[in-house]
């Protein structure tokens, strides 16, 4: 029976495609960027997440923890070294406040697919399905192929977004089953990817390119980072390898945000772009500009959406 391992179940979404969306997080990523707003999402391995804020000191976790990570400190405060944790969840499964969370649980195409479906009133009378996100559900893709090629039976639409830096032969399943591709494009130049994410471009530039060959309808996505990627040169490059692109009509810029800091704190890992500033519209917009004075002559589109329109 085929699993999938999903940390977040989002409903009604309206910032993950077009119409009422449900928004499934798949767990693990090829990438780490430092600016993620997803952090619980890049490892494959389940973790646990601690809110301070919301423990009443009921030391249910103390007692019920297996390895002694839970602990008492010198104060009598609950304290988690997270060196000792095995990811359980059995402190989790008995936090009344949620002050614990395990982020990363298995499920079945059935039980997965039970949750979508609920759904499918507000998927009717909006236009909307389905968003696999994450973390990279391209990193799944035996599940990714199992629950869509579900989700079409049904007739609930299929969207996903990838950094897709995955292995083409083993996703391209999937491509039938996929009604339409957010794919994020983080930087051109593959030493200054590697730099901030972790990996080179290279092999993401050609699933792009192999992709887009499908026939997939496709929006390409850049996050504006200042600093590292909000260039006219690197907007402009961005612009000149989806010109050729046929199924690629739209090219969407992303303001960075800062909404996901706290998941940091919440996981232990510290967060090392705080000093980096959103970006202002008129940036944003004046990005726009650079990349259309390259597409609009082909008839193709560049946009800064701030209303998450997505029949723009």
């Amino acid at each position: 029976m085929k699993t999938g391992r999903i940390f977040n179940i989002q409903k009604c979404s309206i910032r993950d495609g077009r119409g009422l969306r449900t928004s499934v997080f798949f767990k693990g990523c090829g990438l780490y960027c430092l600016w993620c707003s997803n952090p619980e999402g890049i490892s494959f391995e389940p973790e646990i997440t601690l809110n301070p804020q919301n423990c009443i000191a009921c030391n249910g976790c103390m007692r019920n923890c297996p390895t002694g990570a839970s602990r008492l400190d010198e104060n009598g405060v609950p304290v988690y070294q997270r060196d000792q944790c095995t990811s359980c969840g059995r402190c989790a499964d008995l936090c009344p406040t949620e002050a614990r969370k395990l982020n990363g649980q298995d499920y079945t195409v059935e039980q997965l697919f039970k949750r979508i479906y609920q759904d499918r009133f507000y998927f009717q009378h909006s236009g909307g399905g389905v968003t696999f996100t994450g973390g990279e559900a391209l990193m799944q893709p035996e599940f990714l192929l199992a629950i869509s090629k579900k989700c079409r039976e049904y007739g609930v639409n299929v969207a996903i977004e990838t950094c897709d830096c995955g292995d083409y032969e083993k996703f391209a399943p999937c491509l039938d089953y996929i009604d339409f591709i957010y794919f994020d494009l983080k930087h051109m130049d593959s030493e200054q990817h590697q730099k901030w994410t972790g990996q080179r471009n290279e092999r993401i530039l050609e699933n792009l390119r192999r992709i887009s060959q499908h026939g997939n309808e496709i929006i390409v996505r850049t996050p504006v980072i200042p600093g590292i990627n909000d260039s006219e040169e690197n907007i402009r490059e961005t612009a000149r390898f989806i010109l050729p692109l046929a199924s690629v009509q739209k090219y969407e810029l992303l303001a960075y945000h800062k909404l996901g800091i706290n998941k940091y704190k919440l996981l232990g890992k510290p967060y090392l772009l705080e000093e980096i500033q959103e970006p202002t519209a008129e940036h944003m917009f004046h990005l726009v500009d650079v990349a259309n004075e390259v597409l609009a002559p082909a008839g193709k589109k560049c946009f800064y959406n701030l209303n998450n329109d997505y029949d723009e």
